[in-house]
């Protein structure tokens, strides 16, 4: 049997539509309207905001760490692009597949753009971590649908906002800090996939299949932090506070776990176990260890710190 034998997928119009509520419908449709409606020229905006600012230029004592943080930026957009293309021929429902579909346009945009600013700046881009690559390529491999989602929706959409409003409030070249605004706000609408579609699909977990989507956000948090603690320093040359941008990015995931409950409540749905909260269980301490409010550490966090800090970078270098 051929992988489409059965398509089309008749159910989705013959059932899809009519079983959903429609508060639900109405919300997932929006996100592609909207989508359609706010969508922007890349190439207009670029070629606009060159003209009125110059040709963008990043002073040499910052360029090598910023353009780390942008390579990151440039890879997870390519990366987001083939997974939310992935999302939108595999899901089964014709209102989250407009979604995922609008969410392809918005992703493929955001690449291309990047990708020619980075030409238009004229520097080699350095290649992608180890970590990073290890994070992105395991949420591109995976098979399970609640697990790309948590990955794109809950992990790395909301690291990339809390990248793009400290590279926006550093002002670091004019180009760029009006440029990615035009991201924000796609990327802010872009959780509204998850929000209001992967509630359903934990709700059909079983506990072994709810403990394996705990597990997969687990692996996922731990590469993220990793791969930022071999950025560590790059961010303090360029002015990032790694507390702050570690901090913006628990809120940020925190505040969609919330909407997420929130949705699966109003469709009477109450299991969506297999998501973790950044904010309950040990999350606040692991924060705190690695990003003290007040900035003292003891002796045992720093030993502890530097040894995670040179085996996060042996690990970068090994799965570069």
């Amino acid at each position: 049997m051929t992988k489409h034998a059965h398509w089309p997928p008749y159910r989705l119009v013959e059932d899809s539509l009519a079983g959903e509520a429609t508060a639900k419908l109405d919300r997932l449709e929006r996100l592609y309207h909207v989508g359609q409606e706010h969508a922007w020229d890349g190439r207009k905006v670029l070629a606009e905001l060159i003209a009125a600012h110059g040709k963008p230029r990043i002073a040499d004592d910052k360029k090598g760490p910023a353009l780390k943080m942008l390579s990151i930026l440039l890879w997870g957009e390519l990366a987001a692009w083939a997974i939310s293309a992935d999302l939108a021929e595999r899901i089964d429902d014709v209102e989250a597949k407009m979604a995922a579909t609008s969410q392809a346009h918005d992703e493929a945009r955001h690449f291309y753009v990047l990708r020619d600013y980075l030409r238009a700046l004229g520097d080699p881009v350095p290649r992608l971590g180890g970590l990073g690559r290890r994070l992105l390529v395991g949420i591109l491999d995976t098979d399970s649908l609640a697990h790309k989602l948590i990955g794109m929706q809950l992990l790395t959409e909301s690291n990339a906002l809390a990248i793009f409003r400290g590279l926006v409030e550093l002002d670091l070249e004019p180009v760029l800090s009006h440029l990615l605004p035009y991201y924000e706000k796609d990327e802010s609408r872009h959780v509204g996939l998850g929000v209001l579609y992967l509630p359903k699909l934990l709700a059909r977990m079983t506990r072994l299949e709810a403990a394996a989507a705990s597990m997969f956000q687990i692996r996922c948090v731990a590469l993220l932090v990793s791969a930022g603690l071999t950025m560590r320093e790059d961010l303090e040359i360029l002015g990032l506070s790694p507390r702050r941008l570690a901090t913006h990015t628990v809120q940020l995931q925190d505040r969609i776990v919330r909407d997420m409950l929130a949705a699966a409540r109003g469709h009477g749905d109450r299991n969506i176990g297999g998501v973790v909260s950044p904010t309950q269980g040990v999350g606040p301490r692991v924060l705190d260890f690695l990003h003290p409010p007040d900035g003292q550490m003891t002796p045992f966090q720093r030993a502890t710190l530097r040894l995670w800090k040179a085996g996060a970078k042996l690990a970068d270098r090994a799965l570069a």
